[in-house]
């Protein structure tokens, strides 16, 4: 009886594994169309499609800033035919901020690898001086009433980013949350708010035109896309978080369907239009194996903890 049970579950398992490897793939994305992380999973799944031999499509599920489409993925069943392209904030900046959040981006997800890596930027308006961060710093000091930045949501990375910057500064700034990049970009124009942090595709259109200034990037190095942007280390500013895109499947997913997707996405990502098309959104393509993603997200949620700690915001 214990020897037919035993080759009952490994049949399963067995099972299992081949519908993932011949079941249609959904690439969940808690966002609308048309933004970045909805435009990086598009073009992953055009190209995944022809190593798996199967269909991926995608889904997306907006709403409560990524959270819904998490809980989606934290109850899918571990098969790899539901899986999801998630950027930094909803894996390392959320669980920090929101009580109300319902699974451990450690215990209730299965990394299945990174996708991206981008920077993010710090834009002044037209009415704001500065042309380079050191400008910047004395300008605040000068004029306190004026020392405001806004980003696209509270509790967000351009928020925490602000916050980063204060601290490494030490100079007061006041934050402005805006309901979305949008808003913040046309409060930019007009002046409601001196500098705004978002990703540089938020910014990039009118930093070309010359109506905004992206005047830092973080990261370790320049970005290939905004070459004539230096970063806030150049700057003298001690800031060079990168955030990213991710993909994550389900909890107790097997490592064959882990292996078997992580494998085509890593060749999805060294494919050159592919490349050319995610740095034109200020993306780095950037593949990489499952265990190194388990790492980033843990060096991460670490590194993050102090900022989001001392900004003392907490969110429902």
């Amino acid at each position: 009886m214990k020897l037919k049970l035993s080759l009952i579950g490994m049949a399963l398992a067995f099972s299992q594994t081949l519908f993932a490897q011949t079941g249609p793939v959904r690439l969940v994305v808690g966002f609308p169309p048309g933004g970045s992380a909805d435009t990086t999973a598009r073009l992953l799944a055009d190209k995944m499609k022809d190593t798996l031999g199967v269909s991926v499509l995608v889904e997306n599920k907006p709403g409560a800033g990524g959270r819904i489409a998490a809980q989606m993925i934290k109850e899918a069943a571990p098969d790899g035919n539901t899986v999801m392209v998630v950027p930094f904030a909803v894996m390392v900046v959320q669980p920090m901020v929101f009580k109300s959040i319902k699974y451990d981006t450690t215990k209730d997800f299965t990394p299945i690898g990174n996708a991206t890596t981008f920077p993010l930027a710090l834009a002044a308006g037209p009415g704001t001086p500065a042309k380079d961060m050191k400008e910047l710093i004395t300008w605040f000091k000068a004029n306190p009433g004026k020392a405001n930045f806004g980003s696209p949501a509270a509790g967000s990375m351009p928020h925490f980013m602000g916050e980063m910057l204060a601290d490494a500064a030490k100079i007061k700034l006041t934050h402005v949350a805006y309901q979305g990049g949008a808003p913040l970009v046309n409060d930019l124009l007009g002046g409601q708010v001196p500098i705004g942090f978002d990703t540089p595709a938020e910014f990039a259109e009118y930093h070309k035109a010359g109506k905004l200034r992206i005047l830092a990037l973080s990261g370790a190095q320049r970005n290939p896309t905004f070459p004539g942007v230096p970063t806030f280390k150049e700057q003298g500013i001690d800031i060079d978080a990168l955030a990213w895109f991710g993909v994550f499947g389900p909890p107790n997913m097997p490592k064959a369907t882990v292996d078997k997707l992580n494998a085509s996405l890593q060749a999805a990502l060294k494919s050159p239009d592919l490349v050319e098309r995610l740095a034109g959104l200020g993306l780095t393509a950037a593949p990489g194996s499952a265990d190194e993603m388990t790492k980033r997200l843990a060096g991460d949620k670490q590194a993050w903890s102090g900022p989001i700690k001392n900004s003392g915001f907490q969110a429902d």
